[in-house]
């Protein structure tokens, strides 16, 4: 099997965006681990314990979790484009409900707001491999 560009690079996205959403999910169970700023507009551990962070009483960590390992066995499947994209257009909508939830608490979440970045590039980059298919 042949390895192109864009699947290592989804791939890369996947491992970083996976490492991000276990640490999310580990303190949303363990907080007194959490390392970050709580200074100023900078407040991880507010964005983590907000009632935002819990959707249908499954932290919203455990949620992009499933979201990259999904993304993961994803990258094995050789075709099937529109899936990859409609997974990926689901991990939009959590990047929405995300920003939405931080600018409701005045506060962000630099882990978050990786985790976002992490997932839109993951959907610019399967549009960039569909399109230069």
């Amino acid at each position: 099997m042949k390895v192109n560009a864009y699947t290592k690079v989804l791939f890369a996205l996947v491992i970083l965006g996976l490492a991000d959403s276990v640490y999310l999910a580990y303190v949303h169970y363990a907080p007194q681990a959490l390392v970050c700023s709580s200074t100023g507009i900078i407040n991880c551990a507010l964005v983590i314990t907000s009632q935002y962070s819990v959707v249908f009483g499954i932290p919203l960590a455990i949620y992009g979790l499933v979201w990259f390992i999904v993304q993961l066995a994803l990258l094995f499947i050789r075709r099937n484009n529109d899936i990859k994209i409609a997974w990926s257009g689901i991990g939009l909508v959590a990047v929405a409900y995300s920003a939405v939830s931080m600018h409701l608490l005045g506060k962000i979440c630099e882990y978050c707001v990786a985790l976002d970045v992490l997932i839109v590039l993951v959907f610019i980059t399967y549009l960039l491999a569909i399109k230069n298919q």
